[in-house]
């Protein structure tokens, strides 16, 4: 049997959310020297394949990393990090696996994401009830962030970077950060859902990524290849849009004189530009009558006035959505 394996969406600058498990849930991790070999560990690895920690906690049975990859070498990271601690467990009388496969690694948009994140890891050990509060846990660096204590092998300049002040002053600002989510339910966004096992983030990140796999050779047999590179074409959008708007078709009408299909084109402009990977040429065919040109004045001019007019930012907002309804009916979008 072939073993699936998810997507390692890689490119230099990119911040994952890794973790692994031990094999059957067992504790793998357990004791302080088994916690402060691991934490060697880290930070040789993070040293040797320049990868920047963000936050970490390592439990019983699991760890949670926050990290930044520097150049396209997560999997050797962490291959390093499983191989090490598991020849130090077989050395110690460990028979059998140790980590329950493969790693987890989730591609995390910085802009939405990482804050949550760090506090998600940083809450495991609350959410766990082995301690009250996270300062409590000796085995993440939740309270070198927060006394503004940290650096050395691991990175806290993002700290100053998110709350723009001195690393104390920071630190205080992600302490309360932090304390307003206890005693809530420490998951990610209920709003929002890990696609295809490797990406958290905004629509136009998921976009901006989706775009990077339809354009590189990616295995069919990756676990979320599917659901990652089925982007809607221009066709199924326009298709869609005409079933929103109780409309035949966009070749007949008159944009000067039609206000209802001046605004159908614009909205396919619009909607093409930002959900399909099409260019203003083909658009510009699709719509007929205008050239390349044509189609990206339309587009800037559209997105001008939707600035500018919030009574149709708010049309467009409802449209689209419906639009959007439709094609995730039609399997166009996950």
């Amino acid at each position: 049997m072939v073993m699936t394996r998810t997507l390692r969406i890689q490119e230099k600058g990119a911040v994952f959310h890794v973790f692994s498990r031990g094999n059957l849930k067992l504790d793998i991790l357990t004791g302080e020297s088994h916690k402060k070999y691991f934490l060697d560990l880290l930070c040789r690895g993070a040293q040797k394949y320049m990868i920047d920690i963000f936050a970490f906690c390592i439990m019983d049975n699991h760890y949670h990393l926050s990290l930044r990859i520097t150049i396209e070498n997560l999997h050797e990271f962490m291959h390093f990090l499983g191989s090490s601690y598991a020849n130090f467990l077989v050395r110690g009388g460990w028979v059998g696996h140790v980590f329950a496969g493969r790693y987890k690694a989730i591609r995390i948009d910085e802009e939405e994401y990482f804050l949550i994140v760090n506090r998600y890891i940083h809450l495991n050990p609350v959410e766990a009830g082995v301690v009250e509060r996270p300062e409590d846990y000796n085995w993440s660096n939740y309270r070198d962030c927060i006394n503004g204590t940290a650096g050395g092998w691991f990175d806290s300049s993002w700290l100053e970077e998110y709350f723009g002040c001195g690393s104390e002053p920071a630190g205080r600002e992600y302490q309360a950060f932090v304390e307003n989510a206890l005693g809530e339910e420490n998951n990610y966004p209920s709003d929002h859902k890990v696609v295809a096992q490797a990406l958290l983030g905004s629509d136009a990140f998921l976009r901006r990524i989706k775009a990077s796999i339809r354009q590189e050779k990616w295995s069919k047999g990756l676990i979320g290849h599917k659901e990652l590179t089925r982007i809607p074409s221009l066709d199924e959008v326009l298709e869609a849009i005409c079933e929103h708007l109780g409309i035949d078709s966009l070749e007949h009408g008159s944009y000067r004189a039609d206000k209802r299909y001046r605004y159908a084109c614009n909205l396919l402009i619009h909607m093409a530009r930002e959900y399909t990977l099409t260019s203003f040429d083909d658009i510009a065919k699709v719509i007929g009558g205008i050239k390349e040109n044509a189609a990206s004045h339309r587009y800037l001019r559209f997105n001008k006035c939707l600035d500018e007019d919030k009574g149709m930012r708010a049309r467009l907002l409802a449209d689209e959505a419906g639009v959007l309804q439709i094609l995730k009916s039609k399997g166009c979008i996950p």
